[in-house]
């Protein structure tokens, strides 16, 4: 920390916390963080900010009281709408103070525009030790493939050494002012066109004379090679009109070859076509899942795995095994950011069918 700071300011990732271990988030969990924090830090200032879908995915009998915690503002939610969510609200906020920020996450989409998040005691870790309590300790945030793509990104929008806020309108760079001051002698100049000559009395008079005697000189060329053509022996005919020639002469006519048959002609969707990719499930067992389960009915899956929007769900049934997904816009009212806020890997969950695909083979489902 900073020899300046007399207080310390630290903003609390709320909905990170909340859900550490779980799947849900939880209000007495973010409170047992609070508290335990504030007992190792007493003289602290701390801002809770969590999520705006963080009243809706809490336990029933703890909305009410969150509600409460939100009208006193001591847990501060986003503004509807808000870019980037909870994590862009928390980091303005800590950037503004110049305060601490309490998470477990990397913030890897802002790494190019709040360095400081590697700064030596910018970013503390929280986690709940079993017979302990909660233990916190500083961290570094972890790089990855969006920190990658975030700082080249603005490392070719944005000159050197400059580092632009949210909301901050970017320009291209100013061109180097060292480059200006190349003398132009130093820069390869385009090689230009030579100028022509000066055309002289005497060089006009050469100029004049030479047409003729290159025509001259052409017209003496294509005589003899005139001459050598008509003493040249004819050349023999292409074997292939010599052939012709004697099959034309023979009794027994030659069959032509037949022609080859067009390639068949294959009806692909047009939704197939646009989408690009293969079937993901057999087809003898779609069919039977197909059979087995209707439009709008239940069923039960295990979590396999998440994509960027939505989740693997494995589907076992006595005629096979099948691969579904569920997005996350299906996933709650309103939906969640993640499906990792409300799903677990190996989670068996009851989910209900809502459409079936049978150009890719797949079934999408529907937290129920």
């Amino acid at each position: 920390m900073s020899a300046t700071r007399t207080r310390l300011r630290v903003v609390i990732d709320g909905s990170n916390l909340a859900t550490e271990g779980r799947t849900d988030p939880s209000l007495s969990q973010l409170d047992d963080v609070i508290s335990a924090f504030r007992e190792e830090n007493p003289r602290a200032e701390l801002i809770v900010v969590v999520d705006a879908s963080f009243g809706h995915r809490v336990a029933s009998g703890e909305r009410a009281r969150f509600k409460d915690r939100e009208l006193d503002g001591t847990i501060v939610t986003p503004p509807a709408g808000a870019i980037g969510r909870g994590d862009a609200f928390i980091l303005k906020i800590a950037d503004r103070i110049n305060g601490v920020v309490l998470s477990n996450d990397s913030f890897q989409e802002f790494h190019a525009i709040y360095p400081w998040l590697f700064d030596e005691g910018r970013l503390i870790g929280g986690k709940p030790v079993s017979g302990v309590g909660w233990i916190f300790t500083p961290r570094l945030p972890v790089r990855g493939v969006k920190s990658a793509r975030a700082v080249k990104k603005l490392a070719v929008l944005m000159p050197e050494g400059v580092t632009p806020s949210i909301g901050t309108t970017i320009t291209p760079a100013k061109p180097n002012a060292r480059a200006a001051k190349v003398p132009a002698a130093k820069k390869t100049p385009e090689k230009a066109a030579r100028p022509a000559k000066r055309v002289t009395k005497a060089s006009r008079v050469l100029v004049e004379a030479q047409p003729a005697v290159k025509t001259t000189a052409k017209v003496s060329k294509v005589a003899k090679k005139a001459e050598g053509a008509k003493k040249a022996p004819a050349k023999k005919a292409p074997v292939a009109k010599v052939a012709a020639k004697r099959a034309s002469k023979s009794r027994t006519p030659v069959k032509a070859a037949p022609a080859p048959e067009p390639a068949p002609v294959v009806n692909v969707p047009a939704v197939a076509l646009r989408r690009g990719r293969q079937p993901v499930n057999p087809e003898d067992v779609f069919a039977r899942f197909r059979s087995a389960f209707k439009v709008n009915s239940r069923l039960e899956g295990e979590v396999t795995t998440f994509t960027s929007h939505g989740a693997v769900i494995t589907v076992a049934f006595k005629g096979g095994q099948v691969e579904c997904y569920a997005p996350t816009t299906l996933l709650g009212d309103p939906p969640p950011a993640r499906a990792r806020d409300v799903l677990k890997r190996g989670d068996r969950r009851t989910f209900r069918l809502i459409t079936v695909d049978p150009e890719r083979r797949i079934a999408e489902l529907a937290l129920a």
